[in-house]
């Protein structure tokens, strides 16, 4: 599994050089590359990955668990009559997920591959052989920014209420309902700037307000991941990497080449909010990694389109590109090692 995974991530930073050249190829191969994917997510094994045999289990015994949501367990279930494996849900779940990113890729950005790549290295494993449900609704989510920055709030409000069926979750995208997507004036820039030191301030003071705030059902949700705290290395020791500091620092270059952008990627200014949110809800919350990590990667979706913007602040533009790719052989071997995907048997 690990040989075909190398396979597809070698073929699609490839394309990240080749992707002016392509011509009335580059739609076809795009959607192939998300067939690929959503195949590969579909017949992995069971215990591939952390959450694949808890997956298992509730596809088995629908009654075990008061904690996931119905749309999951009718799907399932429905899946359940067409064939007794949870390989089925894996890819049903896969082929939505993965779709529905790709389309809203397409909506957003003409760099597709680079995308890809972004994709690759921050949210396949994690959403679409991990947290399938979450993944479901964060792509529901990615596929709403572009009606918000048209102010078309109501159809957005509806995909991000879909996607809330799948995981609970899906309700820290709501206050994004109130964001524009208009350019930054000083004081939205004096604003968005002022974002890095106050990350550090509430980091510092380790205050954690949701979980003094009784909310039904959201509070039991709080209640199972401050259990997976007590045993969160894994989480700890990403919420002290490198990356947020990279990802800081890449905020507030995009904030400075915003109208450099805008003619490339119109809904860029609704982006750059919403990676900001992702900063600081990741720092607001640190005292309480699994809940930092969880909601940071909800809004972090937005990473996908975001950071190959550098691309179009960069002259020749292969120098953008060569950054994008280093980045993602950075964090994909991170990510692997940490995983401990690297041990796993070819």
């Amino acid at each position: 599994m690990l040989i075909v995974l190398l396979v597809i991530l070698i073929v699609i930073s490839c394309l990240i050089f080749t992707e002016d050249y392509l011509g009335k190829y580059k739609l076809p191969i795009f959607v192939i590359l998300g067939f690929l994917l959503a195949l590969y997510a579909g017949v992995r094994p069971v215990g591939f990955d952390r959450d694949s045999e808890t997956y298992e289990y509730v596809f088995l015994h629908p009654n075990s668990s008061e904690y996931v949501e119905p749309t999951y367990l009718l799907l399932s279930s429905l899946l359940y009559i067409i064939w007794q494996d949870v390989h089925i849900v894996f890819l049903v779940f896969a082929l939505i997920s993965i779709t529905v990113k790709f389309w809203a890729i397409k909506d957003l950005t003409p760099l597709l591959f680079a995308s890809i790549c972004i994709y690759m290295m921050n949210f396949f494993a994690l959403h679409d052989l991990t947290q399938i449900r979450a993944g479901v609704a964060a792509s529901l989510f990615l596929f709403s920014i572009r009606p918000l920055s048209e102010g078309r709030k109501l159809y957005a409000f509806f995909l991000i209420l879909v996607g809330f069926t799948f995981h609970v979750s899906a309700l820290v995208y709501l206050p994004v309902l109130f964001f524009g997507n208009k350019s930054f004036n000083r004081p939205w820039k004096l604003c968005l700037y002022s974002l890095v030191p106050l990350c550090f301030i509430l980091y510092l003071l380790d205050i954690n307000i949701l979980l003094s705030i009784y909310i039904p059902y959201i509070s039991d949700k709080l209640e199972l991941y401050q259990i997976a705290n007590e045993f969160g290395d894994l989480e700890k020791a990403r919420l002290l990497s490198p990356f947020p500091l990279i990802k800081m620092l890449f905020f507030l270059y995009l904030t400075y080449f915003s109208e450099t952008i805008k003619y490339f990627i119109p809904a860029i200014f609704l982006i750059i909010k919403i990676l900001g949110l992702s900063i600081l809800t990741y720092f607001a919350f640190a005292s309480f990694p699994i809940l930092s990590m969880r909601i940071s990667e909800l809004f972090g979706i937005v990473e996908i389109v975001a950071f190959p913007c550098i691309i179009f602040t960069l002259k020749p533009k292969y120098a953008g590109q060569c950054i994008v790719f280093v980045v993602f052989v950075i964090e994909i071997v991170y990510n692997l090692a940490i995983n401990n995907i690297l041990s796993f048997d070819i």
